[in-house]
C-alpha cells in the first residue's frame, strides 16, 4: 500500500508531537519539575486546549471575534497563573479523564433514540450500505467503544485520587494509545472471526473511515453561508 510523501512526513510530524508532548507531561507532571519548574507544567497541561481553541478560532466565520476571545482567555489564565502552577495537575486530568468521558458520551448517544451507531458510519464509509449482520455487529461494536472509553475514563480517577501522580501519569502518558491501538487491534481480530464472509479491510481502512465521516460534515463556515 503506497502512501503519499506528504502524508507520511505528516503522520510522521504529528507522531513526533504526540511522543514530546507526552515525555513533557510525564516530565512536568511526576518529577522534581513539578516543583522547581511549575510554570512547565502549566504550559504544557493547557497547549491542546488552547491549540484546539485558536484552530477553532480560525476556522470559525467571526474569526477576529474568535481570536480575540482567544486573547481574552490567554489574559485570564495569565492571572491566574500563580494559583495554576500549584494545581496544574488538576489540569492534566481533567484534560485526560474528560476526554475519554466525552469520547464515551459520544458513542453512546448514538446508541439511543433509534440513531445510528457511531461504527456504523465508519463502516458506510468503507462498505457502502450495510447488511443485516454488519449492522448489528457495528452497533455492539459501538457499545464496546463506549464502554472501553469510559474504562479508560475511570481507571485515570481512580488512579488520580487514590496512587501516586508517577502511576496516573504513566498511565495517562504512555499507556492510553497503546490500549487504543490494543482496542483497535482486537477488534479487527473479532470482526475476522464473527464475519468472516466480509470483505477484508486493514486497521488503517478503518482509521481513514473515521477521518472521512468526519469530513463529510460541513465546517462552520460552509454552515454559515449556507445560512446566510
Amino acid at each position: 500500500m503506497n502512501f503519499p510523501p506528504g502524508r507520511v512526513v505528516r503522520g510522521m510530524g504529528i507522531a513526533g508531537l504526540g511522543v514530546t508532548y507526552s515525555i513533557l507531561a510525564y516530565y512536568s507532571a511526576a518529577t522534581s519539575a513539578a516543583t522547581t519548574f511549575p510554570s512547565l507544567g502549566v504550559a504544557v497541561s493547557l497547549a491542546p486546549a488552547f491549540t484546539f481553541l485558536l484552530w477553532l478560532a480560525w476556522r470559525s466565520p467571526a474569526r477576529p471575534a474568535m481570536l480575540l476571545l482567544g486573547a481574552a482567555v490567554a489574559g485570564v489564565l495569565w492571572a491566574f497563573w500563580g494559583e495554576l502552577e500549584r494545581n496544574f495537575s488538576w489540569v492534566y486530568f481533567l484534560q485526560h479523564a474528560g476526554t475519554y468521558a466525552m469520547l464515551a458520551a459520544a458513542f453512546g448517544v448514538t446508541l439511543t433514540g433509534g440513531r445510528k451507531a457511531m461504527c456504523s458510519r465508519f463502516a458506510e464509509a468503507v462498505h457502502g450500505h450495510l447488511a443485516p449482520d454488519l449492522a448489528r455487529y457495528t452497533r455492539q461494536i459501538t457499545l464496546a467503544w463506549m464502554l472501553f472509553f469510559v474504562a479508560v475514563s475511570l481507571v485515570s480517577g481512580i488512579l488520580f485520587f487514590f496512587s501516586s501522580i508517577e502511576i496516573w501519569s504513566i498511565f495517562a502518558n504512555f499507556l492510553s494509545f497503546p490500549l487504543i491501538a490494543l482496542m483497535f487491534a482486537a477488534e479487527y481480530l473479532v470482526r475476522l472471526c464473527t464475519l468472516p464472509h466480509l470483505e477484508k479491510h486493514s486497521i488503517l481502512d478503518g482509521i481513514r473511515a473515521c477521518r472521512k465521516t468526519s469530513t463529510m460534515l460541513p465546517d462552520a463556515s460552509s454552515r454559515a453561508r449556507q445560512v446566510r
